[in-house]
């Protein structure tokens, strides 16, 4: 092979064809065909996501049940109406008390221009309680939720190609996080989550790279669309060069100070209802055992109740039963405090003694496992965030291990969906994601194979310039 031949198409720069008087557009051109080239298996996975998601929620009921209506989540509709709020210049409204907004505001105001767009041409809604059968505005918010979610099979890709994982091992990551996402927002509406942690691997990734400007701000757009990502920031706060962390704090947290405080000036008593409080319905989720040290935020019973709501494409109406819910909401209660304490905590011991960028890792996703071990009430998709980034570690690791934290993942998130009580629904989900921490826990001092060095975040590599310092990441998994 010669010199000329020995190059690699996907990171090469597109040269110059004879006689082109510029190479400008050639070098575009070329930059977006390698991308194209090199992200061509998360492309087709996120494109299966949304069209399977797309089929599911049009197709579901009229198909397997005879039943003329689409599978709509509740909460999404609440999440578009805050949009709607958004879009009126309200942005406060967000947090009105029926829409069950209870995160930063950062979905809603991505979600603005879809519900304009909704309103604009007049199609219907859902609004809780009532649910349409078929509601129009759902064949532009499926698509938008599900491309969303669709992000993080990228940032899974990107961050897994950073740590230098081979491309077939990258193949089955990307099905497997698609896997986990797709739920997210096809079956819950909460795309969010999924979002979220397509910033936060990107953040991840910019770490990795030392570029703590973009590091930074990464996180605070992932904080602004879901709080889960806060618990990250004290620690990669601390694994940023003394000179950066001043800056990291701030640029992780004015977008979503700024934005709260408007809220605040706006409605505070919603917004201090919405986001201090953060009522939770026991008896609609999975409570855990830490539910009998929560507060009781508001009493009551649900009525039960008959409406009636127009279907689409129909002049007569659909009757609707609304099933009553008996008990409380509370609020997260010292599982939360107990949570973000052990962030402090494990954030402290790195700013002391500082670690390798695979520890860095680890210590993330044990960081946003431990909400899965201290929350007073569940939801199934709150597993997703610290799956996708477990996933991504085990996949450096050996064929069997990286298939048992396959499998476990699979195995949990399926669980999860059923109702049991506290214990018997929250210990299998804490041991399945103890067993996959223990999977991916890396071992310090041992090069995989063709390995090269460990180092710790903010500090130089042997053999690098420092004018682009980047760390090259490998481990053995114990």
């Amino acid at each position: 092979m010669t010199a000329a031949e020995d190059v690699d198409p996907l990171t090469a720069p597109c040269a110059p064809g004879p006689g082109s008087g510029s190479t400008g557009s050639t070098d575009v051109a070329g930059r977006i065909t390698a991308t194209l080239r090199r992200r061509a298996v998360p492309i087709v996975v996120a494109t299966v996501i949304v069209v399977v998601g797309i089929a599911f929620e049009f197709l579901w009921y009229p198909v397997f049940f005879h039943q003329d209506r689409w599978f709509t989540q509740g909460d999404v509709w609440g999440m578009l109406r805050a949009a709607h709020f958004v879009g009126w210049g309200d942005i406060g409204g967000v947090y009105t008390r029926g829409n069950g907004v209870v995160a930063l505001p950062g979905m809603p105001i991505l979600l603005a221009p879809v519900a304009a767009l909704a309103g604009s041409l007049h199609l219907t809604e859902s609004y809780i309680p009532v649910f349409l059968a078929r509601p129009t505005a759902a064949i532009l918010l499926v698509p938008a939720e599900l491309v969303i979610a669709s992000t993080v099979v990228f940032a899974s890709d990107s961050l897994a190609e950073e740590l230098g994982i081979g491309r077939t091992r990258r193949v089955w990551l990307c099905v497997v996080v698609g896997i986990l996402a797709w739920p997210t927002a096809a079956l819950l509406g909460h795309a969010e989550d999924a979002l979220a942690m397509t910033l936060a691997l990107y953040a991840l990734r910019a770490m990795l790279q030392e570029r703590w400007v973009r590091m930074g701000w990464l996180l605070g757009f992932a904080v602004l669309v879901q709080p889960l990502v806060a618990l990250t920031v004290p620690l990669l706060v601390a694994v940023s060069p003394q000179g950066q962390r001043a800056r990291t704090v701030v640029r992780s947290s004015v977008v979503s100070v700024f934005v709260v405080g408007l809220c605040l000036l706006s409605d505070p008593s919603d917004t201090y209802h919405s986001l201090v409080l953060q009522p939770t319905p026991p008896a609609l989720n999975h409570a855990t055992p830490w539910v009998h040290l929560a507060p009781t935020v508001s009493q009551g019973l649900r009525s039960i109740r008959q409406v009636q709501a127009p279907t689409f494409g129909h002049g007569a109406f659909s009757r609707i039963a609304l099933t009553a819910h008996a008990g409380a909401d509370v609020s997260g209660g010292p599982g939360r405090i107990i949570d973000l304490l052990l962030a402090l905590l494990v954030a402290g011991w790195v700013w002391r003694r500082p670690q390798s960028s695979d520890r860095v890792l680890w210590l993330t996703a044990a960081v946003l496992v431990s909400r899965c071990f201290f929350e007073a009430v569940m939801t199934p998709y709150y597993l997703a965030p610290p799956l996708i980034l477990l996933l991504v570690l085990a996949a450096r690791a050996d064929r069997m291990r990286f298939a048992t934290a396959v499998a476990t993942s699979f195995a949990i998130s399926v669980y999860a969906y059923a109702h049991l009580g506290p214990w018997v629904w929250w210990l299998p989900i804490v041991a399945g994601l103890s067993l996959i921490l223990w999977l991916t826990f890396p071992v310090e001092g041992v090069s995989p194979p063709g390995g090269g060095t460990t180092a710790a975040p903010g500090t130089s590599v042997p053999g690098e310039s420092d004018g682009d310092a980047r760390l090259t990441t490998t481990v053995h998994l114990a």
